[in-house]
C-alpha cells in the first residue's frame, strides 16, 4: 500500500506541477485535496509538494514560475522546490485523457475510503481458532460488527455517489459539487455549431451532461439540424480534440427515422451543397466525406436502426462499445425519441405513448450525466402548431411564423419539455428571395448573461432556396442570422446573403 500511495502522490504532484491549466480544474483540485487529507503521508515528498501547490492554487496563484519564486523568497524547503521543478519539466502524466483516467481511480479511493480503512481490522478479526472456546462469542461479535460496518460504509458510499449529496454537515462533499459546478461550462468542453446565432441561443453551445431537444411539425428540418450539428461537431471543435488528447473524440449520429442511404444523401448535401454525387466515383466520395469530417480531428460515427429496434439501454451499450483507450464519445445526435424503446418495461413506463416518452427522456438524461456527454435529439410538434403556422402564412405573414412556435404545441408528452435542458422549435420559412430556418428557444435551464441574452431565436439562411444546407457563419466577420428578440422587436440586421 505504501508503494501504491507513493505512485498516487507522484501523479497528483505531476498534474499539479503542470503548466496545463485544464488539468487543474476546480473539481480536480478538490479531489486531490480530499485524497491528501484522507490518506495522509507527511513523510512523502510528493505528498508535501502537492499540499504546497494546492495552497497556492487556493490563493489564485496558478503560474508555476511564480510559485517557485515565492517559495524561494519565503525560504521553502529546497526538496519541495526541486520536486515541483522536476515534475514540471518531466511529468509522469501528460495528457487530458491520462488525467481523466487517474481521477476516476482517485474517486474510487475516496468513495470506498472507509471500507479500505476497515479492511485490515476485519481480516484480523477473522484470524481466530474456532476450536478455542475461550471468548469465541466475543470474537464472532467483533467480526460481525466489523462486517456490518463495511456493509454500512459500502451502502453509504453508493448513496453518496448516486445522490451527489450537498449536505451542510459534509463540507468535503459540498466542495466537490461546487467545483463541478464551476467547471461545468469550461469553454474547452463546449461543443459549438458553425452558426453564431444558434450558439447564441444555446448559450453558449452543447454542454456535457445536458439534453437538447429540437421540435417541429413534420418536414421542417428536425433530422437536418441534428445531422448539421453532427457535422459541425466534427468540423469546428478542435478545442475538444486538444482537451481530450491522446483520445480521439467521437461525434455519434444515430438515426431510427431516415434510412442510411437517405442520411448519406443529406450528409452529402450539407458537406457539398453545390456538387452532384453522380459525378464522382465511390472511392472519391468516401475520400471527400472523410476529408471533411476528419478535418477537425474528430471521428464521425453514423448508425441506422429500424423503428423501435433499440432501447435506450441498447443505445448506452453502443456508446460503451466505442469508448476505449483511444476513442471517447462526446456527443450523441439521436433521430428521434419517438422511434426508440424505453429501457424500463414495467407498466408505468409502457402503459401509453406519453408514459414511454417520459421514461425515454429521463433515461436519456441519466445517460447524458453518466457518460458526461451532450445528447441532442428531436420530437414532433402537434396539429395545433401546424394550424397556427397555416393561419399565419394565409394572412401573408410568411416572415412571422416564429409567433406560432409555442411550447403548447409539443406533441404527445409535456415531459419532453420538462426533462430537456434546452428546447427549441423549428420552422422553414420560404421568403420571396431566400429560405430561412427559424429556430426559437422556448426553454433553457441555464443561460449566460451577455449583450445578446435578449435574443430568443434566429432566422438562419439556407445556401439557396433549393438547398438542404444552411449557410454557416462562424468564420464570418458579420453574422448572417436575423435575430428574434424577446418582447418588442425594434430592428433586425442581417448581412448581405
Amino acid at each position: 500500500m505504501k508503494k501504491l500511495k507513493n505512485h498516487i502522490y507522484r501523479n497528483i504532484c505531476s498534474i499539479l506541477s503542470s503548466a496545463e491549466k485544464s488539468y487543474k480544474s476546480a473539481q480536480n483540485v478538490v479531489l486531490f485535496s480530499r485524497i491528501l487529507s484522507t490518506y495522509p503521508a507527511s513523510d512523502n515528498i510528493y505528498y508535501l509538494t502537492s499540499h504546497r501547490i494546492i495552497s497556492y492554487l487556493e490563493r489564485n496563484i496558478t503560474s508555476i514560475n511564480l510559485m517557485v519564486d515565492i517559495m524561494k523568497n519565503e525560504g521553502e524547503d529546497q526538496d519541495i522546490i526541486d520536486t515541483l521543478k522536476l515534475l514540471n519539466e518531466k511529468p509522469t502524466i501528460s495528457s487530458e485523457a491520462e488525467v481523466s483516467s487517474f481521477c476516476i481511480i482517485l474517486s474510487d479511493y475516496l468513495k470506498f475510503a472507509n471500507i479500505i480503512k476497515a479492511k485490515n481490522s476485519f481480516i484480523k478479526s477473522l484470524d481466530f481458532d474456532e476450536d478455542d472456546d475461550v471468548n469465541i462469542k466475543e470474537k464472532c461479535d467483533t467480526a460481525y460488527e466489523l462486517a456490518n460496518s463495511i456493509v454500512s460504509a459500502y451502502n453509504a458510499a453508493n448513496i453518496t455517489a448516486t445522490q451527489h449529496s450537498f449536505d451542510s454537515d459534509d463540507k468535503e462533499s459540498m466542495k466537490n459539487i461546487i467545483a463541478k459546478t464551476k467547471d461545468a461550462r469550461d469553454p474547452n468542453k463546449i461543443i459549438l455549431t458553425s452558426f453564431k446565432g444558434l450558439n447564441t441561443i444555446l448559450s453558449p453551445g452543447y454542454c456535457a451532461g445536458s439534453i437538447y431537444t429540437f421540435t417541429a411539425v413534420p418536414g421542417n428540418y428536425k433530422s437536418g439540424i441534428l445531422l448539421q450539428s453532427h457535422v459541425d461537431a466534427c468540423r469546428v471543435n478542435k478545442h475538444i480534440v486538444r482537451a481530450l488528447a491522446p483520445k480521439r473524440p467521437i461525434s455519434m449520429y444515430i438515426s431510427m427515422e431516415n434510412s442510411m442511404t437517405q442520411t448519406i444523401r443529406r450528409l452529402w448535401s450539407i458537406l457539398f451543397p453545390n456538387a452532384d454525387m453522380a459525378m464522382y466515383s465511390v472511392d472519391e466520395i468516401v475520400d471527400m466525406i472523410n476529408t471533411e469530417l476528419e478535418s477537425g480531428g474528430f471521428r464521425s460515427v453514423i448508425l441506422y436502426y429500424g423503428y423501435r429496434e433499440k432501447s435506450t439501454s441498447d443505445i448506452a451499450n453502443i456508446i460503451r462499445s466505442y469508448n476505449n483507450e483511444k476513442n471517447e464519445v462526446v456527443a450523441l445526435f439521436f433521430d428521434y425519441i419517438k422511434r426508440v424503446r424505453p429501457a424500463r418495461t414495467d407498466a408505468a413506463a409502457t402503459s401509453s405513448e406519453k408514459a414511454e416518452l417520459n421514461a425515454i427522456m429521463n433515461e436519456f438524461k441519466a445517460m447524458a450525466i453518466h457518460f458526461n456527454i451532450a445528447i441532442i435529439t428531436a420530437h414532433q410538434q402537434n396539429r395545433q402548431t401546424e394550424a397556427a403556422l397555416e393561419a399565419i402564412r394565409h394572412s401573408g405573414g410568411y416572415d412571422k411564423t416564429d409567433q406560432g412556435l409555442q411550447r403548447s404545441g409539443i406533441g404527445s408528452a409535456y415531459e419532453v419539455l420538462e426533462v430537456s435542458d434546452w428546447l427549441g422549435i423549428l420552422n422553414i420559412e420560404n421568403h420571396p428571395d431566400n429560405k430561412y430556418l427559424v429556430i426559437k428557444s422556448v426553454k433553457q435551464r441555464e443561460k449566460e448573461s451577455s449583450p445578446d441574452s435578449n435574443i430568443n431565436g434566429i432566422r438562419q439562411p439556407f445556401m439557396s432556396p433549393e438547398s438542404f444546407a444552411l449557410r454557416p457563419d462562424i468564420s464570418e466577420n458579420v453574422p448572417l442570422f436575423i435575430p428574434i428578440y424577446n418582447g418588442i422587436q425594434h430592428s433586425n440586421y442581417v448581412a448581405a446573403v
